[in-house]
C-alpha cells in the first residue's frame, strides 16, 4: 500500500495553474516518469454533450506541459475510446475534433492522438453479471504504456455512487463492452450469458436517457430487479479492470465538476480545484470527501484500499485544506439503491 505518496489539493481561478501547481507539490513522487518509455494520458470523454462531462483540452496541455519540464522527449500518447460516441454510431475521433484535441498534436511535439475503438488484440478481465461470470475485453496496446496517466472529471454516477482517476481507466475497454462493468448485461461472445438488456439494441438505454425524463428513467431502474443486483456486482467489476489498467498518476481536473444524474446528465458544480497523486486511491479518496462522500462508502474504493492497492486516509494531504473546500453535492436519483453494494 502507496502510504507514503502524497495527495495535493488545490483551489484557484486558472484550470491550467491549478494542476500543474498540484503536479509540482507531489513532484518527488512522479519522479519514476523518467524510466518511462511510453506515457499514456487517459481524458474522459464519457458525452457528446454537455462539454463540462468530458476533460478539457487545456486540462490535457497542463499535464503535457508540466510533463515536458521532466521528460522532455519521451513520447506521449492521448488515447480514448468514447462509448457513448459508439452508442450513436459515432467514432471517438468524432469526439476528439468536438472538444478541440487535435490541437494537442499540433502544439506539442512527440504527442500523438489515438483511439482504441477498432482494436482487435485483446487482454480480459473476469467480470460478473446479474446471469452469470463471464470476461471483458480490454486493449492489448494498454500493455504497451508503462506509465500511465488518468485524467478524469469528479462526478456523481448512475452505478458506481461516483466517479474519479480509477474507473475513468475503462476507456481502455472495448467499446462494446462496456456496458458489461455495470453487471446489468452479460457477455458479447456467442456463448456468454445474455440477459434483457443484451436483447435491446446497443445504446437503448443511452438513447432513452437523451429522450425521457431523468425521473422517469430513475423509476424505471428502481423497479428493474437486476438494477438492484447490478449495484453490488460493478464494483467487484472495476477492481478487477482497474488491476490490469492501474494508472500510475491520477490528475482530477475538479475545475467543474458535476452533480446528480451524473457522469452525463447531471448539473454542473463550479468547485475550481485539482487533484492529484501517485497512489489513485488517495486521489480518488480526497475527491470522494470533496463531493461529500466517504471513500469507505463507496464499493471499488472499498475493496481496493482493503486489497493493499492503495490508501484512502489523508496522510500526505498537501496545498488547500479539504474542510473548507469540500460540499455536499447532489446524490444520482438512485444513490440510495447505489449504497446497497455491500453483500
Amino acid at each position: 500500500m502507496d502510504k507514503g505518496k502524497k495527495v495535493a489539493l488545490v483551489r484557484g481561478d486558472n484550470r491550467k495553474e491549478n494542476i500543474k501547481k498540484a503536479l509540482s507539490l507531489i513532484r518527488e513522487d512522479i519522479e519514476p516518469i523518467k524510466e518511462a518509455r511510453n506515457i499514456l494520458i487517459k481524458p474522459n470523454l464519457v458525452a457528446l454533450k454537455p462539454d463540462f462531462a468530458n476533460t478539457h483540452v487545456e486540462a490535457i496541455e497542463a499535464v503535457i506541459e508540466f510533463i515536458r519540464e521532466i521528460v522532455p522527449e519521451t513520447p506521449i500518447t492521448v488515447g480514448e475510446s468514447s462509448a457513448t460516441a459508439f452508442y450513436n454510431g459515432l467514432p471517438t475521433t468524432k469526439v476528439f475534433e468536438d472538444y478541440d484535441y487535435y490541437r494537442l498534436p499540433r502544439k506539442y511535439e512527440r504527442v500523438t492522438l489515438t483511439d482504441f475503438d477498432n482494436d482487435t488484440e485483446y487482454i480480459y478481465s473476469p467480470i460478473l453479471s446479474i446471469v452469470g461470470d463471464t470476461r471483458l475485453r480490454i486493449t492489448k496496446r494498454a500493455e504497451e504504456f508503462d506509465y500511465k496517466i488518468s485524467l478524469s472529471i469528479p462526478k456523481t454516477h448512475n452505478f458506481a455512487m461516483a466517479t474519479f482517476g480509477i474507473k475513468n481507466m475503462a476507456g481502455l475497454v472495448m467499446r462494446q463492452d462496456m456496458a458489461m462493468i455495470h453487471g446489468m448485461k452479460g457477455g458479447v461472445e456467442v456463448d456468454a450469458p445474455k440477459t434483457l438488456l443484451d436483447r435491446l439494441p446497443p445504446g437503448t438505454v443511452s438513447k432513452a436517457r437523451r429522450t425521457l425524463p431523468n425521473w422517469l428513467i430513475n423509476f424505471l431502474f428502481r423497479q428493474y430487479r437486476g438494477y438492484r443486483k447490478s449495484v453490488k456486482m460493478i464494483h467487484h467489476n472495476i477492481v478487477e479492470f482497474a488491476k490490469r489498467l492501474w494508472p500510475q498518476l491520477v490528475v482530477l481536473d475538479g475545475f467543474v465538476c458535476m452533480e446528480g444524474d451524473g457522469p452525463i446528465d447531471g448539473s454542473p458544480v463550479e468547485m475550481r480545484c485539482a487533484i492529484a497523486s501517485a497512489d489513485p486511491v488517495k486521489a480518488d479518496g480526497v475527491a470522494a470527501r470533496l463531493i461529500g462522500i466517504e471513500p469507505e462508502d463507496i464499493g471499488y474504493l472499498y475493496y481496493l484500499h482493503r486489497e493493499g492497492m492503495g490508501d484512502y486516509s489523508l496522510d500526505g494531504l498537501v496545498g488547500d485544506d479539504l474542510d473548507g473546500l469540500r460540499r455536499n453535492f447532489k446524490k444520482h436519483g438512485t444513490f440510495d439503491i447505489q449504497s446497497q453494494w455491500r453483500e
